[in-house]
């Protein structure tokens, strides 16, 4: 009896290691049609559809009576003009924008004698801190810092003219710094030198003539010779015709002889670039758009379509509003552009990973521990090898044909998130198929 229990037990053993063998030669061919696995993490990504073209600013100065353009600033005799506001600067009417000398070397001292006063001016309230209790000294610290960026900013931007204003407030934060941390500075010195090279320069001024604003605007002391090339109010109006810009890019700037500046009349102004169909396609009206101007080292203005002309040859000219001025886009005129017309902010999938459910559904395997799991996606943006993607959303429409979100139907599915390890490589592969 023994003996038979034995072999009985013999048995099931060599059963059980015979169907063991089985189950793991059946599991590995299993695991062996998926081929090697590859994957690639989902990682936010961010792309834009830009568009490369050159374009044409037309601004509100060409404001014309009896046939002459009154926005540009003629000098009313052989005295040198010297500016006093600031470019892009609101000026209203009758306000000084400039003032006039009998020579250069007048010129020169006047502008040598502002530059004493506004050193003196700082100079006077960093001497005025001494008398304070209290200063914030984490705060100096923050704008020391700002200072700094600002004039590390404007060497990279190649805008050399805030470099010395950049300097002046680095310089002046820092002595905050060493007034609110007890350091002993005295300015009096310094105030009564430049107090004296002032009075020196007044006693050997004459008289100067003070030039005033004839309308309100914006003050702008360049004149390039394309004030009169496009009519504002035609741009207003919506009254280009097509290859406007190409136009406008090719004309021949006028000479204004004894010009000193020009008053734009309004803020708004605008830019036009003339392109093909075909990429103009997702170009409406309304639509807001990031502008660069590489070649100024001027980044993402924002910008609207304002008009889009009627088709000729293939092309079509866009005018873009602006509502911003500044002093560097105030002297815009024929320029290289970037438009940013679309920007998609998205995970960056490889188009290998795609494929689509039974319903049609597009999405992703990721690899969830040892398994497969379908991930849904919403495509945004189809690249060379790539997509952007964002999570899944499901959508049913009401009886007027809105979209309305299915939130049980999203709920249903997993939600694609960063860093997920997504399957672009493999064969035979399932939802909830076990990866070995």
């Amino acid at each position: 009896m023994k003996e038979g229990k034995g072999q009985k037990f013999s048995v099931a053993v060599l059963i059980i290691v015979a169907v063991s063998i089985v189950l793991y030669m059946v599991q590995s061919a299993y695991f062996s049609r998926t081929g090697k696995i590859e994957t690639e993490y989902a990682l936010k990504s961010t792309q834009k559809e830009v568009l490369s073209v050159e374009g044409f600013a037309v601004r509100d100065e060409s404001r014309i009576v009896d046939g002459k353009n009154t926005s540009i600033l003629y000098k009313n005799s052989n005295k040198v003009y010297v500016p006093v506001v600031s470019d892009s600067v609101n000026v209203a009417i009758n306000d000084v924008i400039a003032v006039a000398f009998e020579n250069e070397n007048q010129a020169d001292s006047y502008l040598e004698m502002r530059e004493l006063e506004e050193k003196k001016s700082n100079l006077t309230q960093l001497q005025a801190q001494k008398d304070l209790s209290r200063i914030n000294v984490i705060y100096l610290n923050s704008q020391i810092y700002s200072a700094a960026q600002s004039y590390a900013g404007a060497i990279a931007d190649g805008d050399f003219s805030a470099l010395s204003e950049a300097m002046d407030e680095f310089r002046e934060n820092v002595t905050s710094k060493q007034i609110a941390t007890g350091e002993s500075i005295d300015f009096s010195s310094m105030i009564e030198s430049y107090n004296s090279k002032i009075t020196s320069l007044e006693t050997g001024l004459s008289a100067m003539d003070y030039v005033r604003s004839p309308f309100a605007g914006y003050f702008v002391s360049e004149v390039d010779g394309y004030e009169n090339a496009k009519a504002y109010d035609d741009i207003v109006q919506k009254k280009v015709q097509s290859l406007e810009a190409e136009r406008l890019i090719n004309s021949q700037s006028e000479t204004y002889e004894n010009a000193y500046g020009k008053i734009i009349g309004q803020h708004t102004w605008y830019l036009l670039f003339d392109v093909s169909i075909e990429d103009a396609t997702i170009i409406k009206t309304g639509k807001s758009v990031k502008v660069d101007f590489p070649e100024r080292s001027i980044y993402e203005v924002p910008m609207t379509v304002y008009d889009v002309s009627d088709l000729k040859d293939g092309m079509i000219t866009v005018t873009l509003k602006c509502k911003y001025l500044n002093e560097r886009l105030a002297v815009l005129r024929k320029e290289k552009l970037s438009i940013t017309i679309e920007e998609y902010e998205g995970f960056r999938i490889n188009s290998a990973a795609l494929l689509k459910n039974e319903e049609g559904i597009d999405g992703v395997y990721v690899l969830s521990g040892s398994f497969a799991k379908f991930t849904p996606i919403n495509i945004l943006y189809y690249g060379d090898g790539f997509v952007i993607a964002e999570k899944y959303v499901a959508y049913t429409t009401d009886k007027d044909g809105n979209k309305i979100i299915d939130e049980k139907k999203t709920a249903s599915y997993r939600e694609l998130e960063a860093y997920d390890s997504i399957i672009v490589k493999g064969t035979n592969i399932t939802d909830g198929k076990i990866i070995s």
